[in-house]
């Protein structure tokens, strides 16, 4: 984490322990109307509980990131951090996608709250090594091949130093089945903290795995009429869970953490030549991104370039809209089909 942002939270901090002594220890401070508040860090682990809470007026949930964000780049703001200190249930991530959330709920005093890190609930596997996707940038100019290889010594060194410390691919949510098991931990986190409401919980979880099921039964159909296996992203790939979950191969710019934008012209000739090789239909990008570098290969190739939904985050247009995991998902289906058919 930068020295920059390690400030700010403990500056952020400070100022809400300040609060919480200028108003008094003991009970939430700012309640809401509402019977209990609950905070979803990720846009999946909201939606989940959006459709586990369904008409309970009690409950007043909050997106903390909100959408049209990169959940990589977020800074919980001070307000933020009173919003999680007095909620009564507060779901997070964790690992490098939220840097910030260990040292907030270590920090914070959040008696009184359930914290569930729902990564806990699942497999989680380490981040892999994406075909095709930069390690470095390559903007530099090296005055020789030794300077270049110690640079990327460093970057492995880095690379290796970050799994030691327990680093995994935060992006959980793409898998179906994980997907359902945290439909089932959410559900049994409503229930801890309104257990009056527990059997109407257990309905409306039970309802939306019967979705996210019928969902994964189509685009397993896809997977298992496929002419092709690989699929193409001219951009970050954060989906490496689904990628598994359906045994298929894939190509990126970038792996999924990435924070960069613009690959480099040795990448996007990479992915082309990828492309032509397999006779790849369609070159995909995220959600957020405009798909420049998308199109530009599609134009190189002859492919057509199509926005996946991987639910890092959802468009404000697509959140005003309600859209959920489950109707973002079966927007997939089209495009998987195109893409491996």
């Amino acid at each position: 984490m930068k020295v920059k942002k390690i400030i700010f939270i403990i500056i952020a901090i400070a100022i809400v322990i300040a609060i919480g002594l200028a108003i008094g220890v003991g009970g939430k401070k700012n309640k809401s109307n509402a019977k209990y508040n609950v905070i979803a860090s990720n846009f999946a682990s909201y939606d989940f509980l959006r459709n586990i809470i369904g008409e309970n007026k009690d409950i007043e949930l909050t997106y903390l990131i909100g959408p049209g964000k990169d959940a990589h780049s977020y800074d919980p703001t001070v307000q933020d951090l009173i919003k999680i200190q007095d909620s009564d249930l507060f779901v997070y991530v964790g690992g490098e996608m939220e840097k910030w959330s260990d040292k907030v709920v270590d920090s914070l005093d959040t008696t009184g709250t359930e914290i569930i890190c729902i990564a806990d609930f699942v497999e989680t596997m380490e981040e892999k090594e994406v075909d095709g996707a930069e390690e470095l940038e390559h903007d530099h100019d090296y005055e020789d091949e030794e300077e270049h290889h110690e640079e990327v010594e460093e970057h492995h060194e880095e690379h290796e130093h970050e799994h030691e410390e327990g680093a995994f691919d935060e992006h959980i949510w793409t898998s179906p089945e994980n997907a359902i098991k945290m439909v089932n931990a959410l559900e049994k986190a409503m229930e801890k903290i309104d257990s009056e409401n527990a059997t109407k919980y257990k309905e409306n979880a039970d309802k939306y795995i019967t979705q996210i099921k019928d969902v994964d039964s189509k685009i397993q159909n896809i997977v298992d009429n496929k002419v092709r296996d690989r699929l193409i992203f001219a951009d970050k790939m954060p989906m490496q869970y689904f990628i598994d979950y359906y045994n298929l191969k894939v190509s990126a710019a970038f792996d999924g953490c990435s924070t960069e934008t613009e690959p480099s012209a040795k990448t996007i000739a990479y992915l082309q030549n990828k492309v032509k090789e397999e006779k790849i239909p369609v070159i995909l990008y995220i959600e957020l991104n405009p798909g420049t570098v998308a199109k530009t290969i599609a134009d190189e190739t002859g492919a057509e370039a199509m926005q996946i939904q991987t639910l890092h985050n959802v468009s404000l247009d697509d959140f005003n809209k309600g859209e959920t995991w489950v109707s973002l998902m079966t927007r997939n289906i089209d495009v998987l089909k195109k893409a491996l058919q």
